[in-house]
């Protein structure tokens, strides 16, 4: 019985080494990169589904928007975009081949997540379309081949060809030091909030004071103009969004340094929001909380009070 059962032991062991070492001298499906351009040569890049097509341009080492509207791309969707789609690789055996594997895969001209990158001269560009089956991973094909392999991460539903997904959510970006001072109008008030060095103060027709260190209210100012963002973009060539920018709710101007200007006007659209126009650039308009656009309304006592 013993003797039985070392046997089987060392019957185990032994199929334990041939498996592992079959398992090691496995060969590995070789792989290579989908995109044979280094991503630093990368300058060009245009994402396509059906008739809407997005256009990016490296500028300065700053990826832009540059059609259908000129506009700073926004950056961790692009980082993103490099990192899962343009730096990855693919097994070389493809899936399928042939109009039929095109048509399964659903990978035709029509129905393909389209993304085209070229090098700065435009000598070398790279056509690729995608689709998702639902499964894992998704699939695509070089345009002008029937080959169709697959990609181990997710492109279409992803990277869609959504402008308001690629825009850089940032309007408007001003440090502190940007500001020399901040004219305000807001119904039949109008104030103004100067720097002069580390202070402010505030002006009106009935008053003149310096505001306390660490106001609440000039806070919220000044940190509402560092970090203005917001996701939702509106059409302007709506008549109805811009017939309310004939009277609107309130205007900013800031005069920064350097001799620049920049006005944000701000009109109601509900209860909740505002839509604001920079610039008076009538092309797009942006959609703002009430609470970020109640921060330029505030009345003389906000900025006199002190924080504790």
């Amino acid at each position: 019985m013993k003797k039985h059962k070392l046997l089987l032991l060392a019957l185990l062991v032994i199929l334990s080494v041939l498996y592992m070492v079959l398992r090691l001298k496995r060969p590995d499906e070789k792989q290579t990169r989908i995109y044979d351009l280094d991503s630093l040569a990368i300058m060009n890049i245009e994402i396509k589904e059906g008739e809407t097509s997005l256009k990016f341009k490296k500028i300065k080492d700053v990826w832009t928007l540059v059609e259908p509207v000129t506009w700073r791309a926004d950056d961790e969707r692009m980082k993103l975009l490099f990192s899962t789609v343009l730096s990855a690789k693919h097994p070389k055996t493809a899936m399928g081949e042939g109009a039929d594997a095109v048509k399964r895969y659903k990978l035709q001209d029509s129905e393909a997540l389209h993304i085209y990158i070229s090098n700065e001269s435009g000598s070398k560009r790279i056509k690729t379309m995608f689709s998702n089956l639902g499964n894992p991973y998704d699939y695509f094909r070089y345009e002008g081949s029937d080959k169709v392999y697959q990609i181990k991460a997710k492109v279409v539903n992803i990277f869609k060809a959504d402008l308001p997904n690629w825009r850089s959510p940032n309007v408007v970006n001003h440090n502190e030091e940007d500001l020399l001072r901040i004219d305000i109008t807001h119904g039949k008030r109008s104030f103004s909030l100067t720097r002069v060095q580390y202070d402010w103060f505030y002006k009106d027709s009935r008053e003149e004071f310096k505001i306390p260190d660490n106001n609440l209210g000039i806070m919220k100012v000044v940190n509402a103009l560092a970090n203005l963002n917001t996701y939702v973009f509106v059409d302007g060539g709506d008549k109805s969004y811009l017939d309310r920018f004939k009277t609107p709710d309130c205007v900013v101007t800031l005069q920064l340094t350097n001799n620049r200007t920049q006005e944000l006007s701000f009109a109601k659209n509900s209860d909740d929001n505002y839509l604001m126009m920079v610039d008076k650039d009538e092309s797009v308009l942006f959609m703002l909380s009430f609470d970020t656009v109640f921060r330029f309304m505030r009345h003389a006592e906000m900025f006199r009070s002190r924080a504790y």
